[in-house]
């Protein structure tokens, strides 16, 4: 059971921004903001016994106001893109932010990563509160979000996302955290991922899906063994030289393991399971200052990108009245 403590540490838009901890009784903690409902650190200790920060982030709470990069972020309405900025729901066409490119991506400008959360705070449960308006975003219904942080004592961070919204819509919240196990804190090429997935989702140069599902075996998107990361990099012929492609479970259980990550020098694993269909890998390369490319991997369990858009991609369709809820945990071991 974890103590939850917090404390003020900005303003933002009238706003007090607290920065709250979750400590478990081995002193490993995990830091979440209220804005955003952002994840500002995750501190374990490694097999040396040292406290070691395994996600990046910013040494300055207000550097995540002005943050392009969504460092720790809870995505939402949308996770990930949607072509063209727009998707049909009831033969109605609903037009989005065009924040990348022609397309739409994690929400638009006015995303969940960039609001103001409320708070409560029940025994060792965090639970952020937030209401966004019919047609934010260009999004149908207005929608009433809870994100749930708790981190037991062996390690594990869970997040409950909970929303409920006034007309038929969609939804795919995910968490954006850039994952570093290492103690220096340099590329990520070195880890070594696993994911439980036999295929994934081919996209355009711009990430956007095809419509077309491919098989990963004989490819350099083959994750079903643990693969150092740089290996399969190696094998890869496109223009990004990471990673930014989702991966579609094998498991049909409600919760599945959908990946593991570990780092031999820190000895940390990172086990993320969740009960979405899947999970966009992303290895960082378009970060910069104070970071830079290939400095953390995101490991985004969320629903299939463009969704909306291809019949046959599972979709987060909310009903009006309708609430619902998906999880996602990360199970630390070193």
């Amino acid at each position: 059971m974890s103590n939850i403590t917090f404390r003020k540490v900005a303003i933002f838009q009238q706003h007090d921004i607290l920065l709250f901890r979750l400590q478990n009784k081995i002193g490993s903690y995990a830091e979440v903001s209220n804005y955003g409902a952002n994840l500002i650190s995750f501190v374990i200790k490694d097999k040396h016994g040292k406290m070691n920060n395994i996600i990046l982030g910013y040494p300055n709470i207000r550097s995540y106001f002005t943050d392009t990069f969504y460092m720790g972020s809870t995505i939402g309405r949308f996770a990930n893109r949607i072509a063209n900025a727009q998707f049909n729901l009831n033969d109605k066409v609903y037009y989005l932010d065009k924040n990348d490119g022609d397309n739409s991506n994690h929400g638009g400008y006015t995303g969940i990563n960039s609001k103001v959360f409320s708070f409560d705070i029940q025994r060792d449960t965090l639970i952020l509160y937030l209401k966004s308006a019919d047609g934010e975003g260009g999004f149908p219904g207005t929608i009433d979000f809870t994100v749930t942080y708790s981190f037991s004592d062996d390690n594990e961070l869970h997040i409950e996302y909970q929303v409920r919204s006034t007309k038929k819509t969609i939804f795919n919240p995910t968490n954006h955290a850039y994952f570093n196990l290492s103690t220096i804190k340099g590329s990520i090429v070195n880890h070594e991922l696993k994911i439980f997935a036999d295929n994934y989702l081919e996209t355009t140069p711009d990430f956007i899906p095809t419509g077309i599902i491919l098989p990963v075996k004989n490819t350099a998107f083959d994750f079903r063994s643990y693969k150092f990361i740089r290996s399969m990099m190696s094998l890869k012929n496109e223009i990004l030289p990471g990673f930014n492609t989702y991966f579609i479970s094998n498991i049909k259980n409600k919760t599945k393991h959908l990946a593991s990550l570990r780092e031999s020098q820190s000895g940390i694993t990172v086990d993320v399971f969740s009960t979405m269909p899947g999970l966009q890998i992303y290895t960082g390369d378009y970060l910069s200052t104070p970071h830079h490319p290939l400095s953390g991997i995101c490991l985004e369990a969320q629903f299939y990108p463009d969704g909306p858009n291809h019949k046959h991609f599972e979709t987060w369709v909310l009903q009006a009245g309708e609430t619902k809820k998906h999880e996602i945990s990360y199970k630390i071991q070193a």
